[in-house]
């Protein structure tokens, strides 16, 4: 069976599905999306042989699409970048993101120019691009793993700043490379650093015009991220006319300028939304029409011994001696340099700009550009699975990961919430407080809580903070506005089943209707009581706890509040969950509280 000859818009459309399905297919499953996404892809095309995207949609329309979505990536990779937490990054982050990527960078390139047998501009080029790591396949493991704070920046901030420099590094290497083959001819010299000054220009002037139309209010907020979009596509499309492979520098110019300018400003958000899911989506995308365009006959003649030993050194000699020798003397003990060095992940961005330049090289003629993209796909994916699975067992065994439950953040102290804190703390469940409003640091430090400095409804302040304890936010204040605010603000970061809503009371029915729709869901306990009541109640009564196993004692007056698995996972009570269904466990609950519903 083949689908080769579908009509094209199918073909698209088709494979736009299969990223996404395959995203969802892996949150649901727990694994790493990366690996789904290969595995869907490889299915698709090498194995059964279904479609050959790059033979059906033709090179005309399959480089261009490969071209846009790095475009698009690699703007909002350096776009997301807040020079603000720069200042806050420690000795030992920036000796991996200077000293150990130019070791990674040359001992990668040698490996691959002597085991792989790459020309040395090739080995040089994909050295550079090897260094990513990237934030989509970092911050999922460290979520998991729940690892030491010293660790867990390190990790994430070597991911956010090599990922826009490591393409540009590459690109860095090609230029040169390309001088280099048409001789240092003083003219040719000239017009190459001419036109590569004119994209660099772009991207700067490009980024002042974008402000400059936003500050005299000459684009409407709702168009704002579609003329965003627009100005990337066109910077990248005019530059790479202009001087060819010089789009990606100018675009992720017009990125660092305006994650400088825009200061990460309320006004920025939906169009970052917008960016950020558009590459989403590229990215899915793309990763799956790049390795369904793989053909048999490459991936037998690169899955062989060079391979395996390739990925064997970079994860076994080249990430350890990089990292080791980069952070001798620095503030992280000997232990977490060892953690650090165990974990360098390559994720979709790699394969994505890879297949670009193996276009580019392909171009050129150059010997074996061809395994480019199947050499690259099998260290993503080799790197991907190892460490992706091994990353949690080896944080327990060096005792670097946190052996707590997972925690709670409340929003909005009041006498329930201590009171509902206290009894989660007696299950040793890490609890987080934030308050906007009052100065109650004191009480909630008193009974164990970890307070959050700053504002919790902020991305900036809460990049500051470990947040890796947590997976649980439940929004308590006694405003409904501000609990919708919040569950929209929070909901991107802890997942829509991980965010629940204190109810509060309302005037009328029509206000009532207002709950209709996800959000509603979400509502705790019983929305047919206030915030109010249940201050009023916890003043002259207690949360009690019972054994899940002595469930029939609980009378039909017993409000039940949460339950807490055998290895302390607490799940609150909302009109969707039935907690009682539960096999073991301990059941929260307010005694005769349906009694007491007029207080």
């Amino acid at each position: 069976m083949s689908l080769l000859n579908l009509p094209l818009m199918l073909v698209i459309v088709i494979f736009l599905a299969l990223g996404i399905f395959s995203q969802w297919f892996a949150s649901r499953i727990k694994w790493p999306s990366i690996v789904v996404m290969a595995i869907v892809g490889l299915l698709v095309g090498p194995i059964f042989g279904l479609i050959n995207p790059q033979e059906s949609l033709g090179e005309s329309v399959f480089s261009p699409l490969v071209s846009l979505a790095v475009a698009i990536i690699l703007f909002e990779g350096s776009s997301n970048l807040d020079f603000r937490e720069l200042k806050g990054i420690s000795k030992a982050v920036i000796r991996i993101i200077t000293i150990g990527a130019i070791i990674a960078w040359v001992l990668g390139a040698v490996a691959l120019h002597y085991v792989i047998g790459f020309s040395l501009s090739i080995s040089l080029v994909l050295g550079g691009l090897f260094l990513i790591t990237g934030p989509t396949v970092i911050q999922p493991l460290l979520k998991q793993a729940k690892v030491r704070k010293s660790v867990d920046s390190i990790l994430r901030w070597e991911s956010i700043i090599l990922d826009p420099i490591g393409p540009m590094l590459a690109l860095g290497a090609f230029y040169i490379f390309e001088i280099m083959e048409q001789g240092f001819n003083l003219p040719i010299l000239f017009s190459f650093i001419f036109r590569l000054g004119v994209a660099i220009i772009i991207g700067f002037a490009a980024s002042y015009l974008f402000m400059w139309l936003i500050k005299r209010d000459l684009i409407p907020q709702n168009l704002m991220p579609p003329i965003q979009l627009v100005f990337i596509l066109l910077i990248f499309a005019i530059c790479d006319e202009f001087l060819p492979e010089s789009g990606l520098l100018a675009v992720t110019i017009f990125g660092l300028m305006m994650a400088r300018m825009k200061r990460h400003d309320l006004i920025f958000k939906e169009s970052d939304h917008f960016i950020e899911n558009t590459s989403s989506i590229m990215i899915s995308t793309v990763f799956i029409l790049i390795t369904s365009s793989l053909t048999l006959d490459v991936l037998k003649n690169v899955i062989s011994w060079q391979l395996f030993v390739f990925c064997a050194i970079m994860i076994i000699l080249v990430r350890p001696i990089s990292v080791l020798l980069a952070t001798i003397n620095t503030e992280i003990s000997k232990r977490e340099r060892a953690m650090v060095s165990m974990m360098a992940p390559r994720g979709i961005v790699v394969l994505t700009v890879a297949q670009f330049f193996a276009g580019l090289f392909v171009e050129k003629n150059t010997p074996m550009a061809e395994y480019i993209t199947p050499v690259t796909f099998g260290l993503v994916f080799v790197t991907v699975v190892i460490y992706g699975f091994s990353f949690l067992p080896l944080s327990k065994v060096m005792n670097l990961s946190s052996t707590e439950p997972p925690g709670v953040i409340i929003v909005g102290e009041s006498e329930f919430s201590f009171h509902l804190g206290a009894k989660l703390r007696e299950h040793n469940i890490p609890v987080m407080t934030f308050n906007l409003f009052d100065n109650t640091s004191k009480r909630a430090k008193d009974l164990d809580f970890e307070v959050f400095e700053g504002n919790l409804l902020s991305s900036g302040d809460r990049i500051y903070a470990d947040m890796t304890r947590y997976n649980k936010c439940i929004l308590m204040t006694q405003s409904f506005v501000f609990n919708s605010l919040a569950f929209n603000e929070l909901v991107p970061e802890f997942g829509l089943n991980n965010v629940d809503i204190m109810p509060v009371s309302f005037s009328d029915e029509h206000a009532r209707t207002n709950l209709d729709g996800p959000i509603r869901n979400h509502i705790l306990f019983d929305w047919n009581f206030t915030a109010h009541w249940f201050n009023r109640f916890i003043t002259q009564h207690n949360i009690l706890e019972l054994p899940i196993e002595q469930k029939d004692q609980l009378t039909e007056n017993d409000m039940i509040l949460y339950h807490i698995s055998t290895n302390k996972v607490v799940t609150f009570k909302r009109i969707n969950n039935k907690l009682l269904e539960h096999e073991s466990g301990t059941i929260g609950y307010l005694k005769d509280a349906y009694l007491h519903q007029n207080i």
